[in-house]
């Protein structure tokens, strides 16, 4: 069998959602085009998407091509969803990226075309609305030139363009443009044409499906997803643009390599997890190894339940062969799970976690534990939203990208769950770096130690983005193994809350010190002293509070230069030199996130409406002047009595 998988995704409204009606209604699948306006479409099957009128949840379909079975994903275009396109970009074979005739390149746009660059995934690009008022072709393949790749090669013509009666024909092959272009990657070519060796059409257009299959090129299709011109083209490039998963049942297969890409509840409750298979197969009744990456954890797993995706809905199986997609029912499965062994093939998409966090909790009373339940059921479908219950105060909070997921988790506890919750305002996440090392112990019997227990740590500044870095400088054995354990869970859950209260990253815990008196000692003993010992090494290092930032790239027109570089300084962001460009200026830097949301709001007024504003998550920078304190959840180890006192009450 044959099969590809693909994408299709866009910056939110260029009309991916309407592509896939299009796509799906050209091979058969549905017998009518539906509109996400209306909210019938068949990938976006959550009430919410039909409501809002946008693609929240990534969708996956099937159809055919001739003997190749393509496996779709439409995935959402708002920045706020972008885990789920993360999630989806993992396990593509190819991608077709929708730019809007009327609108242009946007700023989702850019962030989704270096993601794709970055990852190597090959691409076609569909320049979508070419019926609509105000289609601009010309505009924006220079748009597309000028602001995601100059690599391209246009493969259609327009005429009539910005009306219902656009008519899209193929681009003859301009060989010097063509040559131009493939020969940055093929230096054979371009020696012929010097030579003035004849180069035939068709060995330019194999090239171009070389270099495409190889992310080196990107091809340019035209048309209009609503009214069906131009996607007959798109489904015949499928099989030449992006690269052929082959498989022979009959053949002997390798061992297992999947990974699991998206989580969802099926209408009767049950879990689904989707997972593409890279290598070997998934077969009925047979036992999983599962490797889940973020907590070191193996586990096996029964395959009670197997699925494919088949002519627009799923079919039961008893196996799913390397290129496919599988659909297990029952499992607890998490995305980002790799099945079997892992694969080279495997991408392993990394991004900030969600820069933002919210408190929440439900307006009745009564509906506290559902609401526990709730968010996790939606963290297992999208982890990065990020769940958290204090295990002291019960508090519940989530952590998200941005306003749009606040009110579609809001809308949806509502709708799935029948929970009403309010949310706090939300809250920048700022987080502690040690400064330098610190130290500190106490021993057994030691006065001011109430606790059969000896602790020494060191704690040294770690590079950024390490997390938190566990060693031990005294033997494994010299403590029983519940008291180690004790001692480290202890070291991960104390550094939630720093000298200023916020969660402490990228440092070095070194644990210099143990002693215990048997049988008296217990592991509450270690459990208690360490948040004292380890509090006082780190008031010795001292630390920075440190908040997150975001990359931003910002295109402005030669006139708002000034008013950009007063507004980036008043708003405390780093830019580069301003870079001249045709009609304007580019500028790229790191801008607090506090003050994200304040540059997208005023850009439109100072640039006249042509300001263009591209952001990713970034790095943290210390604060400068006096650091925000975060309240704690409990009482500060620093303060000795009182959290002996607090102590002395749980032990009580």
């Amino acid at each position: 069998m044959k099969t590809i998988n693909i994408g299709v995704l866009a910056h939110v409204d260029a009309g991916k959602t309407t592509l896939t009606e299009r796509i799906l209604l050209e091979t058969g699948i549905i017998n009518a085009v539906g509109s996400v306006d209306k909210g019938n479409t068949i990938t976006d099957s959550l009430e919410l998407e039909r409501k809002r009128g946008i693609t929240i949840k990534a969708s996956a379909v099937s159809f055919w091509v001739g003997d190749v079975k393509i496996n779709l994903i439409d995935t959402p275009g708002h920045a706020d969803f972008i885990s789920e396109v993360e999630h989806s970009l993992s396990i593509l074979d190819g991608v077709i990226l929708v730019i809007s005739a009327v609108e242009g390149v946007q700023s989702q746009t850019k962030v989704l075309m270096n993601t794709l660059t970055d990852l190597g995934i090959p691409s076609m690009l569909f320049i979508n609305k070419m019926d609509r008022l105000g289609a601009n072709y010309s505009k924006v393949i220079e748009e597309i030139k000028l602001s995601l790749t100059d690599a391209v090669i246009e493969l259609t013509q327009i005429s009539n363009e910005g009306c219902p009666d656009v008519a899209i024909a193929d681009r003859q092959i301009d060989i010097d443009v063509w040559i131009e272009r493939l020969s940055a990657h093929n230096e054979r070519l371009l020696s012929n044409y010097i030579e003035n060796v004849t180069v035939q059409d068709s060995e330019l257009f194999t090239e171009l499906c070389v270099q495409t299959q190889g992310a080196r090129i990107f091809p340019v299709l035209a048309g209009s997803a609503a009214l069906g011109i131009g996607v007959d083209r798109i489904l015949q490039y499928l099989r030449q643009f992006f690269p052929v998963n082959l498989h022979h049942e009959e053949h002997e297969e390798g061992p297992l390599s999947a990974i699991v890409f998206k989580v969802e509840k099926s209408i009767t409750g049950e879990r689904l997890a989707y997972i593409r298979v890279y290598e070997g197969f998934l077969a009925i009744r047979s036992e999983v190894d599962i490797i889940r990456t973020d907590a070191e954890e193996k586990f096996s797993f029964k395959i009670k339940k197997l699925e494919t995706l088949e002519l627009g809905g799923r079919t039961s199986v008893s196996c799913v062969y390397s290129g496919d997609i599988a659909v297990l029912f029952g499992s607890d499965l998490r995305i980002g799970d790799i099945l079997g062994q892992r694969s080279d093939r495997i991408k392993v998409i990394a991004f900030q976690e969600p820069p933002i966090r919210i408190q929440i909790a439900a307006r009745q009373i009564e509906d506290t534990h559902r609401l526990h339940e709730a968010l996790e059921d939606l963290t297992a479908e999208d982890p990065f939203i990020q769940y958290a219950q204090n295990a002291v105060t019960r508090e519940m909070s989530i952590k998200i990208f941005g306003d749009i997921q606040k009110e579609v988790i809001e809308e949806t506890l509502k709708s799935e769950f029948g929970i009403e919750a309010n949310f706090s305002n939300p809250e920048v996440i700022c987080i502690e770096r040690p400064v330098s090392t610190g130290s500190s112990v106490e021993f057994i019997g030691e006065a001011g130690n109430p606790f059969y227990a000896t602790i020494g740590f060191r704690i040294e500044p770690g590079a950024a983005g390490t997390g938190l870095q566990y060693r031990r400088e005294v033997e494994l054995g010299s403590l029983p193994l519940p008291f180690q354990r004790a001692i480290k869970d202890t070291v991960e859950d104390t550094l939630r809350e720093g000298l200023h209260g916020w969660e402490v990253r990228d440092l070095v815990v070194t644990l210099t010190q143990t002693g215990y008196s048997s049988p008296v000692t217990t592991a509450g003993d270690f459990r208690n002293l360490v948040p004292l010992v380890l509090m006082e090494a780190l008031d010795e290092a001292s630390t920075l509070v440190y908040e997150p930032y975001h990359n931003y790239f910002l295109r402005i027109p030669e006139s708002s230069l000034n008013k950009a570089l007063y507004h980036l300084t008043r708003l405390q962001a780093t830019f580069s030199d301003p870079i001249p460009e045709p009609n304007g200026y580019s500028l790229q830097g790191a801008l607090p996130v506090r003050n994200t949301d304040s540059l997208k709001q005023i850009l439109y007024s100072f640039t006249g409406g042509e300001g263009f504003l591209s952001t990713k998550p970034g790095e943290y920078y210390p604060i400068e002047g006096a650091p925000p304190e975060k309240s704690r959840s409990r009482p500060n180890p620093l303060n000795r009595k009182a959290y002996l006192l607090h102590i002395h009450r749980i032990i009580q």
